[in-house]
């Protein structure tokens, strides 16, 4: 056996310094570190100085691994919300940590030899922060576009902000913060405050920027400029400010030459995003409004130069997108005319007839865009089905934004079937028989859809564009199957349980009472076929604490009772 090694003895008993004087480091003694003298410089009467910590630059190379979302979720509670006390003084004149790091940076500018670094100072920690979060979770939810827009944010101080406004207002988004429990389950949630804050911060200085361009700013960098107020549409929407987008929408229709077509690139891409994001605000303006403003939501027409046979996967987005609102638009329309009629005596069974076969000719046409879009799907956007143990149909695709846009074009098809309208027209049909199958079989393959995806991969690429929320709760007013109603109310459910906000812009828990309600009504013997707000609110104000831009506790549901063969419309309360 071994006995354990024996001590080894000290050389020295000095213990040294490191933050010593420079009087007695030079003389190799012992500081006692007193400030503002120590007490050898006290004793031989000596100035006393202490040296300033240098500071220490890492080069980071292209070869440095990207942090992953969990690390970047990680240093949003060590380095950034420990700041959060703080975020109310930012805006004072006390100084902030940024502030007097600058402060530190101009005063050794003397002793620092190299423009590059000099330059590197002139971002700061949190502008890092908030770039490396845009680069790794902001940019695979965006168009494409905004890679090269990125390249352009360091020569561009005015697009840098806008990029970082949208980039802390998604992380503010995602990372919801407990509240105290209070009536309501949203209420028990909020965004990020600090995050949110950081993004008017952001947002402001580029309006600022903004505002004070001359007109020969605006020709010079026209592309910058567009991709600048493509980014301020897109954080709106996120925000559910529908006043401020619609400025935004108004802004770009007078920078394009909106009727002439665009040849440059750029700008086509630019204009492909910017159009993505209006048909997400469309959306949202149809789910929760009035009826009257349901029946008269405006059609969005693509603009000349989309219209060409689409080259990529997001202008096939854009396309199908188009084809699926005004599909949407035509549809209820014509569904929401009956129910006008049912409420008021001015409205005849002649205007309903009219109206019905003017949709359905629209409807047509529709589909006629629906069949050459579809014929465009490379192979590596088709659905691939497969045969499980169970005998039943999985449906599944090769990426994320392929199974999007084809659930878009699911919606489409189903928006298309008349079934629906024919079960309304026709007073004297009991329980539906045929006329409908086809809508259910559409709306079973949007499930399947769904179902197939990953729901956290939902949640976070579906921030610019409709997600399947939002698609399932339409197809479920156009399928009167109970077993397909019951399967959405489960998908939204373990939706809910992962994470407790929003996905694709729409609010879950508000989607999900009404998805509830529908199945219970259904289980009465009674179909619902709209949902509507007694009395319309505009949208509702932007969403600054909260998941939800509308505060609802009643909605009314339109749609058909079989037990008594005829029409209801119902004002139910929200259980939220």
């Amino acid at each position: 056996m071994y006995k354990p090694a024996p001590p080894r003895p000290k050389k020295t008993n000095i213990i040294r310094s490191r933050n010593g004087c420079q009087s007695c480091r030079s003389r190799r003694t012992k500081c006692d570190e007193r400030k503002p003298i120590c007490g050898t410089c006290a004793r031989l009467e000596k100035i006393c100085e202490y040296a300033r910590s240098a500071f220490k630059f890492q080069i980071a190379t292209v070869d440095d691994p990207k942090p992953s979302p969990k690390q970047l979720a990680s240093a949003t509670t060590s380095n950034v919300s420990s700041e959060e006390t703080r975020s109310i003084q930012e805006t004072s004149a006390i100084p902030t940590e940024d502030q007097t790091l600058a402060v530190r940076a101009a005063e050794d500018v003397t002793s620092i030899g190299s423009h590059s670094i000099i330059q590197s100072l002139q971002m700061t920690d949190r502008d890092v922060f908030y770039t490396t979060y845009w680069e790794g979770s902001c940019l695979p939810a965006l168009h494409p576009i905004f890679h090269f827009a990125t390249s352009l944010a360091a020569d561009h101080p005015i697009l840098n902000d806008a990029l970082l406004a949208l980039s802390s207002c998604n992380i503010g988004r995602l990372h919801a913060e407990r509240r105290t429990p209070s009536a309501g389950t949203m209420c028990s949630m909020s965004p990020s405050l600090i995050h949110q804050t950081r993004s008017h911060l952001y947002y402001s200085s580029a309006i600022q920027k903004l505002a004070t361009m001359q007109s020969q700013d605006y020709q010079r960098n026209s592309v910058t400029i567009l991709a600048v107020l493509v980014l301020f549409a897109h954080l709106e929407q996120a925000m559910g400010n529908f006043q401020g987008f619609y400025t935004h929408v108004r802004g770009m229709m007078n920078l394009l030459e909106w009727h002439e077509d665009v040849k440059d690139a750029a700008t086509k891409s630019l204009l492909a995003s910017w159009m993505q994001i209006r048909y997400v605000v469309w959306w949202a303006r149809a789910y929760f409004s009035s009826l009257e403003v349901c029946q008269h939501l405006p059609s969005i027409p693509l603009p000349a130069s989309l219209l060409d046979v689409p080259q990529t996967l997001h202008e096939r987005r854009v396309k199908v997108l188009s084809i699926m609102c005004e599909s949407h638009r035509l549809n209820f329309s014509a569904a929401l005319q009956q129910f006008r009629k049912y409420r008021s005596d001015d409205v005849s069974d002649s205007d309903f007839d009219e109206c019905y076969a003017y949709c359905t000719t629209l409807l047509y046409q529709e589909a006629a865009k629906l069949d050459a879009w579809v014929l465009q799907l490379p192979p590596s956007e088709q659905p691939i089905y497969e045969l499980n143990d169970t005998d039943s149909t999985t449906i599944r695709f090769q990426s994320h934004d392929a199974a999007l846009n084809y659930a878009y074009y699911v919606v489409a098809r189903a928006m298309q079937c008349t079934g629906v309208l024919r079960l309304l027209c026709d007073r004297e049909s009991a329980l539906p028989g045929r006329e409908c199958n086809e809508e259910e079989y559409w709306v079973q393959t949007l499930v399947r859809i769904a179902q197939w995806s990953d729901m956290q991969t939902s949640i976070t690429k579906n921030s610019y564009t409709i997600g399947f929320s939002g698609l399932l709760l339409a197809g479920i007013l156009r399928c009167q199957s109970l077993s397909v109603g019951l399967e959405i109310q489960v998908w939204l459910q373990t939706l809910i349980n992962l994470q407790p906000t929003e996905e694709g812009a729409f609010p879950i828990y508000q989607t999900f009472n009404v998805v509830k309600i529908i199945n219970q009504q259904r289980a009465l013997g009674r179909d619902v076929f709209a949902v509507t707000q007694p009395v319309d609110d505009g949208g509702g104000t932007p969403k600054l604490t909260g998941y939800n831009s509308q505060s609802i506790t009643s909605l009314l549901f339109h749609g058909k009772d079989h037990n008594l063969d005829c029409l209801f419309q119902h004002c139910i309360s929200l259980d939220v």
